[in-house]
């Protein structure tokens, strides 16, 4: 009897050790032992792979099925994260397929040493400092720093502003407005009168351009501002821009002015058109053996785009006209003018007089008699 209760007692303290996870020494395993002296395989929170180190392949982390790195689904693969070898991977990692650089999979640019977007000197291209990104042809030029930073043979060159044209424009604003000097890629803006330029834009390091603000008609400061300095062009020593408008008043604009119906004149690129003429009459004019005083004249030239016409369109180029007293006859003043464009296209062309030194204009077409229309211009073609 006692030999079965013993067997009995064995029996049931085996299957409590095996209920409670136990070995038959009595300590309790973590979730499955590995085949090999580490931890548990192919469960989902276990540590050892089929290694003698590392933690758990196949499942939501841990190791891959090396020593390092780690696993193939949520951790540091070579798809998403650290690739298999000393680097890290071609595809969203740094390294570029060996064991050190970043991946892009391309060949760099040997002639590009810091990576600017402009070649070394020695390689045929302008960067005069390949070693600094921040020194090449396109940056702006700090005063300050004792570098050349922009590359032109120049150290520490200030921004200086020469001139600017066209000195004048409507006072509706948008006309574009070309600023010359030496130093420009430091430009940062520009202000016509009490309003910022629009569009301001860096062509070289001696060109910059931008449109007008609206205004009022008169003369206004241009200052032209860079990181460093600012430049002004004063309107107070006759230097600044001068915004202008259509003149309406009769008592200002003179009577007159009247273009030859429909004349079209053609030429080539750069060269010099035939002679266009405009007759200019005024009541306090009677007499244009000699140029009347007091009146200012100019011939334009204006691209043929929706909105044409001088006294709205901001953009028409005008170049002084001359007085032509052979062609005058008492108080008809007649005045010519040529243009010489260097591009192919068609234009219109008119004349505009002032009265008032400038600041509003009178413009010219074929029929004095109706409002001012851009149908009832010239033309110049400039063909091939």
């Amino acid at each position: 009897m006692f030999v079965i209760r013993f067997l009995l007692s064995a029996l049931l303290l085996s299957s409590w050790f095996s209920l409670m996870g136990c070995d038959s020494s009595g300590w309790t395993n973590p979730p499955g032992d590995d085949d090999t002296s580490v931890d548990d395989d192919d469960t989902s929170g276990g540590d050892d792979d089929d290694t003698s180190g590392g933690d758990d392949d196949d499942t939501s982390g841990g190791d891959d099925d090396d020593t390092s790195g780690d696993d193939d689904s949520a951790g540091d693969d070579d798809s998403a994260g650290d690739d298999d070898s000393a680097g890290d991977d071609d595809s969203a990692g740094d390294d570029d397929d060996t064991s050190g650089g970043d991946d892009d999979d391309s060949t760099p640019n040997l002639a590009d040493g810091d990576g600017d977007g402009y070649d070394s000197v020695a390689s045929g291209g302008d960067d005069c400092n390949d070693s600094d990104s921040a020194v090449n042809p396109g940056a702006i030029e700090d005063p300050t720093n004792s570098i050349d930073d922009d590359c032109d043979q120049v150290t520490d060159e200030n921004m200086v502003a020469t001139s600017f044209s066209p000195t004048d424009g409507l006072a509706l604003g948008g006309t574009t407005v070309t600023v010359t000097g030496t130093g420009m890629t430091a430009v940062t803006g520009i202000e016509i009168g009490s309003s910022p330029a629009s569009n301001v834009t860096v062509i070289d390091d001696n060109t910059v351009e931008a449109l007008s603000p609206s205004g009022t008609v008169g003369d206004v400061d241009l200052v032209v501002s860079s990181a460093f300095d600012t430049e002004t062009f004063s309107a107070s020593s006759q230097q600044g821009f001068r915004f202008t408008a259509e003149c309406t008043d009769p008592l200002v604009c003179p009577d007159s002015a009247v273009l030859p119906s429909e004349l079209q004149v053609t030429t080539t690129p750069s060269v010099e058109s035939a002679v266009f003429d405009v007759t200019m009459s005024d009541n306090e004019v009677t007499d244009c053996s000699t140029e009347p005083s007091g009146i200012t004249a100019q011939i334009g030239l204006g691209q043929q785009s929706a909105s044409p016409a001088p006294n709205v369109n901001p953009n028409w180029q005008w170049f002084a006209a001359s007085f032509d007293a052979q062609g005058s006859s008492g108080g008809n003043c007649r005045y010519t003018g040529t243009i010489t464009h260097d591009s192919y296209g068609s234009f219109w062309v008119t004349f505009r007089f002032s009265q008032d030194d400038g600041y509003h204009w009178m413009f010219a077409d074929s029929d004095s008699g109706t409002p001012l229309d851009y149908l009832e211009m010239s033309q110049l073609h400039v063909t091939p």
